[in-house]
């Protein structure tokens, strides 16, 4: 019988925490990454579907429902969830080694290779589990929107992954990154944060990959606010490589304003909130 299996384990680095004293989600996606290749390989399907991670197009919804803190213990159980349009899903845990509690879930979708055999993917079909987290929303990654410039770069040799692209990081750093600078622009500096002791915790995640980030790409990321509540907002992040103009990427964002001593959500300022206002997308 099909089983969960243990893809990873390790520790929260002190240096791995962010301005929000947890856990930076990008340093999550970086184990995310090492689960996915490992469970590929420790059901004996390494090299047939290896070149599919991390590639477009690819999905990746995560729901971060406990943080994780400096020297926190943690491993990763991961599985197969299921096949859909040419699609094979994969479902991966994040566990508090300490107790056995689900922290984390992500719920990831890659392309099948059109090589795969009817028999590995008989094979597949019978490790697959049933899926235990939160419900996956129907989202496409869309086609990018005016926003705030929000990042410029370049994408560096060392940020490549094992597929020959950007790593699943490299992506959502700069996503981070994008996040801090449209809070900045609505009055939630460093300095705001410093000296209110607040800051933004992000409580979902839904990432898609376009099209492959190649080194020496510039990457462009523009920003909206898709929603504006009392104390949540989502984030929609678009990536594109300036020199071509094709999206790379796209990123769903959604957290709350964040008590750092009380460690919970707490009301967004009225003055933030007018500024936030303004870069709301209109619904449509």
């Amino acid at each position: 019988m099909a089983d969960w299996i243990e893809t990873y384990r390790g520790v929260v680095n002190a240096w791995e925490c962010d301005v929000v004293e947890h856990f930076t989600i990008a340093y999550y996606f970086d184990r995310f990454a090492d689960a996915t290749r490992n469970l590929l390989d420790l059901i004996g399907e390494g090299e047939s579907l290896g070149g599919a991670v991390n590639t477009s197009p690819s999905r990746l919804h995560v729901t971060f429902q406990h943080e994780l803190r400096a020297g926190a213990q943690f491993h990763i159980l991961s599985g197969i969830t299921g096949f859909a349009g040419g699609m094979l899903r994969l479902g991966h845990q994040v566990v508090d080694s300490t107790n056995g509690k689900t922290l984390t879930w992500l719920a990831e979708t890659l392309a099948l290779p059109p090589t795969l055999s009817p028999k590995a993917q008989q094979r597949l079909e019978s490790l697959a589990l049933a899926w235990p987290g939160p419900k996956v929303p129907e989202r496409s990654a869309g086609k990018p929107v005016p926003g705030l410039a929000t990042v410029r770069d370049r994408v560096k040799p060392w940020e490549i992954g094992e597929s020959g692209a950007l790593s699943l990081p490299g992506y959502v750093h700069r996503f981070s990154a994008a996040a801090m600078q449209t809070l900045a622009a609505i009055g939630m500096t460093g300095a705001y944060m410093q000296e209110q002791r607040r800051g933004f915790s992000t409580f979902e995640l839904d990432l898609h990959l376009v099209s492959a980030a190649k080194v020496g790409d510039i990457a462009d990321v523009t920003t909206v606010f898709t929603h504006l509540g009392n104390s949540s907002v989502r984030f929609l992040h678009t990536m594109i490589c300036k020199q071509s103009g094709r999206q790379l990427a796209s990123m769903g964002q959604s957290g709350v304003h964040l008590d750092l001593d009380a460690r919970r959500s707490t009301a967004l300022p009225d003055e933030l909130r007018a500024l936030a206002k303004k870069l709301l997308l209109p619904k449509t």
